[in-house]
Protein backbone atom coordinates (compact mmCIF):
# COMPACT_ATOMS: atom_id res chain seq x y z
CA UNK A 1 0.00 0.00 0.00
CA UNK A 2 2.69 2.64 1.00
CA UNK A 3 5.38 4.11 -0.61
CA UNK A 4 7.43 6.03 2.01
CA UNK A 5 6.14 9.79 2.02
CA UNK A 6 9.69 11.59 2.07
CA UNK A 7 10.41 10.40 -1.36
CA UNK A 8 7.11 10.16 -3.33
CA UNK A 9 4.32 11.46 -0.77
CA UNK A 10 2.08 8.82 -2.65
CA UNK A 11 0.36 5.86 -1.49
CA UNK A 12 -0.82 2.74 -3.56
CA UNK A 13 -3.50 -0.45 -4.06
CA UNK A 14 -2.23 -3.02 -6.13
CA UNK A 15 -4.06 -6.00 -7.24
CA UNK A 16 -2.72 -9.17 -7.65
CA UNK A 17 -4.60 -9.98 -10.31
CA UNK A 18 -3.92 -6.67 -12.70
CA UNK A 19 -1.75 -4.69 -11.28
CA UNK A 20 -1.78 -0.68 -9.51
CA UNK A 21 -4.92 0.45 -9.47
CA UNK A 22 -5.07 3.52 -8.22
CA UNK A 23 -2.23 6.04 -6.64
CA UNK A 24 -3.37 8.77 -4.09
CA UNK A 25 -0.91 11.67 -3.73
CA UNK A 26 -0.14 12.79 0.31
CA UNK A 27 0.20 15.93 1.76
CA UNK A 28 3.40 16.47 3.37
CA UNK A 29 3.64 15.45 6.72
CA UNK A 30 6.18 16.99 8.59
CA UNK A 31 7.13 14.92 12.10
CA UNK A 32 5.39 12.11 10.69
CA UNK A 33 8.12 9.20 12.03
CA UNK A 34 8.29 11.12 15.99
CA UNK A 35 4.36 10.83 15.31
CA UNK A 36 3.96 7.44 14.70
CA UNK A 37 6.63 6.50 17.58
CA UNK A 38 4.57 8.94 20.16
CA UNK A 39 1.62 6.61 18.71
CA UNK A 40 2.96 3.08 19.14
CA UNK A 41 4.37 3.30 22.53
CA UNK A 42 1.59 4.44 23.91
CA UNK A 43 -0.97 2.11 21.94
CA UNK A 44 1.60 -0.45 23.30
CA UNK A 45 2.18 1.06 26.75
CA UNK A 46 5.80 0.88 25.86
CA UNK A 47 6.99 4.62 27.24
CA UNK A 48 10.21 3.98 29.13
CA UNK A 49 10.64 5.14 32.57
CA UNK A 50 10.56 8.83 32.45
CA UNK A 51 9.12 9.60 29.21
CA UNK A 52 6.49 10.99 27.91
CA UNK A 53 4.66 11.87 24.54
CA UNK A 54 4.08 15.79 23.66
CA UNK A 55 2.13 17.36 21.35
CA UNK A 56 3.85 19.82 19.90
CA UNK A 57 1.06 21.77 17.28
CA UNK A 58 -2.45 20.26 16.18
CA UNK A 59 -0.71 17.47 14.37
CA UNK A 60 2.69 16.74 15.65
CA UNK A 61 3.46 14.61 18.10
CA UNK A 62 6.82 13.85 20.04
CA UNK A 63 8.46 11.12 22.97
CA UNK A 64 10.90 13.24 24.95
CA UNK A 65 11.76 13.22 28.45
CA UNK A 66 8.41 13.63 30.86
CA UNK A 67 10.43 16.51 32.97
CA UNK A 68 11.52 18.02 29.70
CA UNK A 69 9.14 19.46 27.24
CA UNK A 70 10.54 19.47 23.88
CA UNK A 71 9.34 23.04 23.14
CA UNK A 72 7.72 26.13 25.01
CA UNK A 73 3.79 25.15 24.98
CA UNK A 74 4.15 21.36 24.64
CA UNK A 75 1.33 19.54 26.23
CA UNK A 76 1.71 16.21 27.84
CA UNK A 77 -0.89 13.74 25.86
CA UNK A 78 -1.71 10.28 27.77
CA UNK A 79 -4.04 9.08 25.10
CA UNK A 80 -3.59 7.62 21.60
CA UNK A 81 -6.63 8.56 20.40
CA UNK A 82 -6.08 11.69 18.74
CA UNK A 83 -2.96 10.79 17.15
CA UNK A 84 -4.67 7.69 15.70
CA UNK A 85 -7.74 9.34 14.19
CA UNK A 86 -5.24 11.72 12.67
CA UNK A 87 -2.83 8.93 11.00
CA UNK A 88 -5.86 7.57 9.90
CA UNK A 89 -7.20 10.59 8.31
CA UNK A 90 -3.54 11.21 6.59
CA UNK A 91 -2.66 7.31 5.66
CA UNK A 92 -5.92 5.25 5.43
CA UNK A 93 -8.87 7.35 4.44
CA UNK A 94 -6.74 8.76 0.89
CA UNK A 95 -7.39 5.13 -0.42
CA UNK A 96 -11.06 4.74 1.17
CA UNK A 97 -12.66 4.76 -1.92
CA UNK A 98 -10.43 2.15 -3.75
CA UNK A 99 -10.05 0.12 -0.68
CA UNK A 100 -13.67 -0.59 -0.60
CA UNK A 101 -15.15 -3.79 0.53
CA UNK A 102 -11.70 -5.49 0.18
CA UNK A 103 -11.39 -7.85 3.24
CA UNK A 104 -7.21 -8.34 2.65
CA UNK A 105 -4.87 -5.56 2.46
CA UNK A 106 -1.07 -5.16 1.96
CA UNK A 107 0.78 -2.98 3.55
CA UNK A 108 4.78 -2.23 1.98
CA UNK A 109 6.34 0.13 4.29
CA UNK A 110 9.00 2.40 4.20
CA UNK A 111 10.61 4.25 6.93
CA UNK A 112 8.46 5.47 9.93
CA UNK A 113 5.38 3.52 8.28
CA UNK A 114 7.26 -0.02 9.15
CA UNK A 115 6.44 1.03 12.90
CA UNK A 116 3.25 1.63 12.97
CA UNK A 117 0.42 -0.84 13.68
CA UNK A 118 -2.09 -0.63 10.78
CA UNK A 119 -4.94 -2.64 12.27
CA UNK A 120 -5.18 -0.91 15.25
CA UNK A 121 -6.04 2.93 13.30
CA UNK A 122 -9.55 3.89 13.60
CA UNK A 123 -11.61 3.75 10.65
CA UNK A 124 -15.75 4.71 10.69
CA UNK A 125 -16.15 3.80 14.18
CA UNK A 126 -14.46 0.59 13.96
CA UNK A 127 -10.65 -0.23 13.90
CA UNK A 128 -9.17 -1.23 10.95
CA UNK A 129 -8.42 -5.39 12.18
CA UNK A 130 -12.17 -5.00 12.82
CA UNK A 131 -12.89 -4.66 8.76
CA UNK A 132 -9.56 -5.94 6.95
CA UNK A 133 -6.98 -8.46 7.82
CA UNK A 134 -3.57 -6.40 7.66
CA UNK A 135 -0.35 -7.99 5.90
CA UNK A 136 3.36 -6.81 5.94
CA UNK A 137 5.87 -7.16 2.84
CA UNK A 138 9.51 -5.21 2.76
CA UNK A 139 8.32 -5.19 -1.11
CA UNK A 140 6.36 -6.21 -4.03
CA UNK A 141 9.16 -8.62 -5.65
CA UNK A 142 9.96 -10.10 -2.51
CA UNK A 143 6.17 -11.11 -2.29
CA UNK A 144 6.92 -12.57 -5.33
CA UNK A 145 9.76 -14.52 -4.11
CA UNK A 146 7.53 -15.87 -0.99
CA UNK A 147 4.77 -16.50 -3.00
CA UNK A 148 7.19 -18.98 -5.72
CA UNK A 149 9.04 -20.73 -2.24
CA UNK A 150 5.71 -21.64 -0.65
CA UNK A 151 4.72 -23.04 -3.92
CA UNK A 152 7.87 -25.05 -4.02
CA UNK A 153 7.05 -26.03 -0.07
CA UNK A 154 3.95 -27.64 -1.21
CA UNK A 155 5.87 -30.11 -3.02
CA UNK A 156 7.96 -31.38 -0.21
CA UNK A 157 7.73 -34.44 1.51
CA UNK A 158 5.78 -34.00 4.73
CA UNK A 159 6.86 -32.21 7.72
CA UNK A 160 6.96 -32.49 10.95
CA UNK A 161 3.73 -29.88 12.04
CA UNK A 162 5.81 -27.72 14.74
CA UNK A 163 8.47 -26.90 17.28
CA UNK A 164 7.84 -24.86 19.98
CA UNK A 165 10.91 -23.56 21.79
CA UNK A 166 10.20 -21.41 25.08
CA UNK A 167 10.76 -20.94 28.82
CA UNK A 168 14.65 -20.90 28.42
CA UNK A 169 16.54 -20.70 31.62
CA UNK A 170 17.88 -16.41 32.30
CA UNK A 171 18.69 -16.33 35.53
CA UNK A 172 19.06 -19.43 38.49
CA UNK A 173 17.27 -20.29 41.04
CA UNK A 174 19.05 -18.17 43.73
CA UNK A 175 19.18 -15.00 42.02
CA UNK A 176 16.35 -14.73 40.27
CA UNK A 177 13.96 -11.92 40.14
CA UNK A 178 10.44 -11.65 39.84
CA UNK A 179 9.20 -11.74 36.76
CA UNK A 180 8.08 -8.84 35.36
CA UNK A 181 5.16 -10.49 32.73
CA UNK A 182 6.99 -8.60 29.72
CA UNK A 183 8.81 -10.93 27.23
CA UNK A 184 11.97 -7.97 26.96
CA UNK A 185 14.69 -6.74 29.86
CA UNK A 186 13.37 -3.27 32.08
CA UNK A 187 14.08 0.12 29.66
CA UNK A 188 17.04 2.08 30.56
CA UNK A 189 19.53 -1.86 31.76
CA UNK A 190 23.13 -0.78 31.84
CA UNK A 191 24.27 -4.04 29.99
CA UNK A 192 21.57 -2.98 27.19
CA UNK A 193 22.27 0.50 26.74
CA UNK A 194 25.86 0.16 26.59
CA UNK A 195 25.72 -2.72 24.00
CA UNK A 196 23.56 -0.80 21.96
CA UNK A 197 26.67 2.25 22.15
CA UNK A 198 28.69 -0.26 21.03
CA UNK A 199 26.50 -1.24 18.23
CA UNK A 200 26.21 1.72 16.00
CA UNK A 201 28.68 0.52 13.95
CA UNK A 202 28.48 -3.09 12.43
CA UNK A 203 32.41 -3.74 13.77
CA UNK A 204 30.63 -3.24 17.40
CA UNK A 205 28.55 -6.03 16.99
CA UNK A 206 30.98 -8.77 18.45
CA UNK A 207 31.65 -6.08 21.57
CA UNK A 208 28.46 -5.38 22.01
CA UNK A 209 27.29 -9.33 21.96
CA UNK A 210 29.46 -9.50 25.00
CA UNK A 211 28.32 -6.52 26.31
CA UNK A 212 24.76 -7.99 26.33
CA UNK A 213 25.74 -11.08 28.04
CA UNK A 214 26.29 -9.12 31.53
CA UNK A 215 22.54 -8.44 31.20
CA UNK A 216 20.23 -9.94 33.54
CA UNK A 217 16.96 -11.21 31.58
CA UNK A 218 13.85 -12.52 33.91
CA UNK A 219 12.37 -15.81 33.65
CA UNK A 220 9.15 -16.32 31.89
CA UNK A 221 7.55 -18.99 33.29
CA UNK A 222 4.31 -17.89 31.06
CA UNK A 223 6.04 -19.60 28.17
CA UNK A 224 5.99 -22.87 29.48
CA UNK A 225 1.98 -22.33 29.69
CA UNK A 226 2.05 -21.13 26.07
CA UNK A 227 3.70 -24.61 24.80
CA UNK A 228 1.85 -26.62 26.49
CA UNK A 229 -1.31 -24.94 25.30
CA UNK A 230 -0.41 -25.10 21.91
CA UNK A 231 1.00 -28.76 22.16
CA UNK A 232 -2.68 -29.20 23.52
CA UNK A 233 -3.84 -27.86 19.83
CA UNK A 234 -1.80 -30.01 17.56
CA UNK A 235 -2.42 -33.26 20.42
CA UNK A 236 -3.02 -34.91 17.39
CA UNK A 237 0.40 -33.91 14.87
CA UNK A 238 3.39 -34.29 15.36
CA UNK A 239 4.84 -31.15 17.48
CA UNK A 240 8.68 -30.93 19.74
CA UNK A 241 9.01 -29.13 22.47
CA UNK A 242 12.13 -27.68 23.68
CA UNK A 243 12.08 -26.10 27.18
CA UNK A 244 13.87 -25.57 30.61
CA UNK A 245 17.45 -25.86 30.26
CA UNK A 246 17.22 -27.31 27.02
CA UNK A 247 15.67 -23.85 25.39
CA UNK A 248 19.02 -23.15 24.45
CA UNK A 249 21.08 -22.00 21.52
CA UNK A 250 23.44 -24.90 21.18
CA UNK A 251 20.37 -27.49 21.00
CA UNK A 252 19.39 -25.12 18.23
CA UNK A 253 22.33 -25.32 16.31
CA UNK A 254 22.57 -28.75 17.06
CA UNK A 255 19.44 -29.24 15.48
CA UNK A 256 20.28 -27.36 12.57
CA UNK A 257 23.60 -29.44 12.02
CA UNK A 258 21.47 -32.82 12.10
CA UNK A 259 19.23 -31.15 9.31
CA UNK A 260 16.57 -31.62 11.49
CA UNK A 261 15.55 -28.03 11.89
CA UNK A 262 14.14 -28.01 7.89
CA UNK A 263 11.84 -30.71 8.87
CA UNK A 264 9.18 -28.19 10.54
CA UNK A 265 6.30 -26.66 8.74
CA UNK A 266 6.12 -24.03 11.72
CA UNK A 267 8.55 -23.00 14.25
CA UNK A 268 7.41 -21.12 17.60
CA UNK A 269 10.07 -19.13 19.57
CA UNK A 270 8.01 -18.20 23.17
CA UNK A 271 11.30 -16.16 24.13
CA UNK A 272 12.63 -12.55 25.28
CA UNK A 273 13.72 -10.81 21.98
CA UNK A 274 16.51 -8.06 21.47
CA UNK A 275 16.15 -4.89 19.32
CA UNK A 276 19.05 -3.20 17.91
CA UNK A 277 17.68 -0.30 16.14
CA UNK A 278 20.90 0.85 14.94
CA UNK A 279 22.05 -2.02 13.98
CA UNK A 280 20.01 -5.11 12.61
CA UNK A 281 22.29 -7.70 12.58
CA UNK A 282 22.67 -7.30 16.57
CA UNK A 283 18.99 -7.89 16.58
CA UNK A 284 18.11 -11.47 18.49
CA UNK A 285 16.02 -13.97 20.19
CA UNK A 286 17.62 -14.43 23.44
CA UNK A 287 17.59 -18.21 24.36
CA UNK A 288 19.09 -19.79 27.92
CA UNK A 289 21.60 -17.72 29.33
CA UNK A 290 22.82 -20.00 32.38
CA UNK A 291 25.69 -22.85 31.46
CA UNK A 292 26.40 -21.82 28.39
CA UNK A 293 30.09 -23.31 26.90
CA UNK A 294 32.29 -20.11 26.22
CA UNK A 295 31.68 -20.35 22.77
CA UNK A 296 27.56 -19.97 22.93
CA UNK A 297 26.54 -17.00 23.74
CA UNK A 298 22.54 -17.72 23.68
CA UNK A 299 21.81 -14.40 21.21
CA UNK A 300 20.43 -15.91 18.02
CA UNK A 301 20.99 -12.62 16.08
CA UNK A 302 20.12 -11.77 12.67
CA UNK A 303 23.21 -12.23 11.22
CA UNK A 304 23.36 -15.43 12.34
CA UNK A 305 20.35 -16.80 11.12
CA UNK A 306 21.47 -16.68 7.37
CA UNK A 307 23.94 -19.71 8.49
CA UNK A 308 20.63 -21.69 9.68
CA UNK A 309 18.74 -24.16 6.90
CA UNK A 310 14.71 -23.53 7.25
CA UNK A 311 12.02 -25.22 5.37
CA UNK A 312 9.28 -23.32 7.29
CA UNK A 313 5.86 -21.73 6.07
CA UNK A 314 5.77 -19.83 9.26
CA UNK A 315 8.01 -18.78 12.29
CA UNK A 316 6.44 -16.79 15.00
CA UNK A 317 8.91 -15.38 17.21
CA UNK A 318 6.29 -14.97 20.50
CA UNK A 319 8.86 -11.90 21.94
CA UNK A 320 9.67 -8.65 22.27
CA UNK A 321 10.01 -6.04 19.87
CA UNK A 322 10.99 -8.60 17.22
CA UNK A 323 9.50 -6.83 14.07
CA UNK A 324 11.46 -3.72 14.22
CA UNK A 325 14.99 -3.45 12.72
CA UNK A 326 16.78 -0.67 11.37
CA UNK A 327 14.78 1.09 9.36
CA UNK A 328 16.01 1.74 5.68
CA UNK A 329 14.31 3.95 3.04
CA UNK A 330 13.49 1.48 0.12
CA UNK A 331 13.84 -1.66 1.81
CA UNK A 332 11.56 -1.60 5.13
CA UNK A 333 12.18 -3.49 7.99
CA UNK A 334 15.35 -5.21 7.63
CA UNK A 335 17.10 -7.17 10.74
CA UNK A 336 15.06 -10.43 12.25
CA UNK A 337 12.09 -10.98 9.84
CA UNK A 338 14.70 -10.82 6.45
CA UNK A 339 17.41 -12.57 8.08
CA UNK A 340 14.39 -15.40 8.72
CA UNK A 341 13.45 -15.45 4.93
CA UNK A 342 17.28 -15.48 4.04
CA UNK A 343 17.12 -18.66 6.16
CA UNK A 344 14.64 -20.30 4.44
CA UNK A 345 11.51 -19.20 5.79
CA UNK A 346 8.15 -18.24 4.23
CA UNK A 347 5.94 -16.18 6.72
CA UNK A 348 6.79 -14.67 10.23
CA UNK A 349 4.80 -13.37 12.48
CA UNK A 350 6.43 -10.82 15.09
CA UNK A 351 5.91 -8.03 17.31
CA UNK A 352 5.90 -4.46 17.65
CA UNK A 353 6.39 -3.56 20.93
CA UNK A 354 6.93 -5.81 24.81
CA UNK A 355 4.34 -8.39 24.88
CA UNK A 356 2.41 -9.45 28.09
CA UNK A 357 3.40 -12.86 29.04
CA UNK A 358 -0.08 -13.99 30.23
CA UNK A 359 -2.25 -12.18 27.53
CA UNK A 360 0.34 -13.58 24.82
CA UNK A 361 -0.03 -17.07 26.25
CA UNK A 362 -3.95 -17.01 25.44
CA UNK A 363 -3.40 -15.42 22.12
CA UNK A 364 -0.96 -17.61 21.11
CA UNK A 365 -3.06 -20.69 22.12
CA UNK A 366 -5.92 -18.86 19.79
CA UNK A 367 -3.67 -18.35 16.58
CA UNK A 368 -2.59 -21.89 16.82
CA UNK A 369 -5.92 -23.09 16.83
CA UNK A 370 -6.61 -21.81 13.40
CA UNK A 371 -3.50 -22.87 11.49
CA UNK A 372 -3.82 -26.22 13.46
CA UNK A 373 -7.34 -25.89 11.01
CA UNK A 374 -5.71 -25.51 8.16
CA UNK A 375 -6.59 -21.83 7.78
CA UNK A 376 -4.24 -19.07 6.00
CA UNK A 377 -1.61 -17.66 8.19
CA UNK A 378 -2.84 -13.84 7.32
CA UNK A 379 -6.10 -15.40 7.82
CA UNK A 380 -6.11 -17.35 10.85
CA UNK A 381 -3.68 -13.80 12.50
CA UNK A 382 -6.52 -11.71 11.29
CA UNK A 383 -9.69 -13.76 13.04
CA UNK A 384 -7.49 -13.54 16.14
CA UNK A 385 -6.98 -10.45 16.06
CA UNK A 386 -10.64 -9.54 15.78
CA UNK A 387 -11.98 -11.77 18.02
CA UNK A 388 -9.83 -10.43 20.66
CA UNK A 389 -10.69 -6.48 19.92
CA UNK A 390 -14.42 -7.51 19.66
CA UNK A 391 -13.91 -9.30 23.42
CA UNK A 392 -14.51 -12.74 22.50
CA UNK A 393 -11.50 -13.41 24.98
CA UNK A 394 -12.60 -10.78 27.51
CA UNK A 395 -13.29 -6.87 27.65
CA UNK A 396 -9.52 -6.38 29.11
CA UNK A 397 -7.79 -8.06 26.24
CA UNK A 398 -9.48 -6.21 23.90
CA UNK A 399 -7.40 -3.20 24.34
CA UNK A 400 -4.79 -2.88 21.05
CA UNK A 401 -2.00 -3.37 23.52
CA UNK A 402 -2.55 -7.05 23.85
CA UNK A 403 -3.60 -7.99 20.32
CA UNK A 404 -2.13 -5.33 17.86
CA UNK A 405 1.60 -6.05 18.30
CA UNK A 406 1.89 -8.74 16.36
CA UNK A 407 2.15 -8.67 11.91
CA UNK A 408 2.82 -10.96 9.95
CA UNK A 409 5.67 -10.26 7.06
CA UNK A 410 4.69 -12.89 3.99
CA UNK A 411 2.14 -13.78 2.07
Amino acid sequence: LHKEYRRQRQMCIRDSGSGLLQAAELAPLPGLADSIDAYRRLVGDALGEGQAVWQLGPERYRVAPAAQPPQEGAQRVSDAAPIGQWLSKRLIAPLQASIGARRRLIVSPDGALAMLPFEALPVDGELLAQRHSVGYVQSLSMMELLQRRSASYGRLPPRKAMLAIGNPVYEGQAGAAQPSGKRGAAAGDDALLSARASAESEEGIGAAVEELRENSWENLPGTQRELESIARVFRHRQIDLISGADATEQNLQRLDRGGELAKYRHLLFSVHGYLSPSVPALSALVLGQVDNPPSVDGYVTAAEWPGYTLRSDLVVMSACETGIGKVVAGDGVMGLPYALYVAGNVNTVMTLWPVSDESTARFMEAFFARIERKLPVERALAETKRAFAEGEYGERLRKPVYWAPFVLYGT
